[in-house]
């Protein structure tokens, strides 16, 4: 298991360093932007996907003490709360704009010319 950690480490770092890569790289045009947001959410993917291997086993959990697994805890549920009230905005307001498409299409074609 010991080797596994190390592997899912360096990639992780790997990870780390190309986030930084397309952070830095300078004019990023909508698709940029697109890809750059694509490739994080399937690193968040990956990690979530890990933590809960770690999670689920008990003997990984056994290892770590009260006051790890409490702090472990409280970032994670920071974290999660700021990701989830950061959903909850953004949803609306994409939800605003597809409504306003909608509106802005239907009177479009509710226009007819005899």
């Amino acid at each position: 298991m010991e080797g596994i950690n190390i592997n899912w480490v360096e990639r992780s770092q790997k990870t780390l360093d190309q986030l930084k890569e397309i952070r830095a790289k300078k004019d990023q045009d909508r698709l940029d932007r697109v890809r750059g947001m694509r490739f994080a959410l399937i690193t968040i993917g990956q990690s979530i996907a890990g933590w809960m291997q770690w999670v689920n086993s008990p003997e990984v959990m056994a290892n770590f003490s009260k006051e790890e697994l409490e702090e472990m805890s409280e970032i994670i549920m920071d974290m999660v709360e700021k990701w989830v009230e950061y959903d909850i905005s953004i949803t609306a307001e994409g939800m605003q704009k597809g409504v306003a498409k909608q509106r802005e299409q239907e009177h479009q074609s509710n226009h007819f010319v005899i």
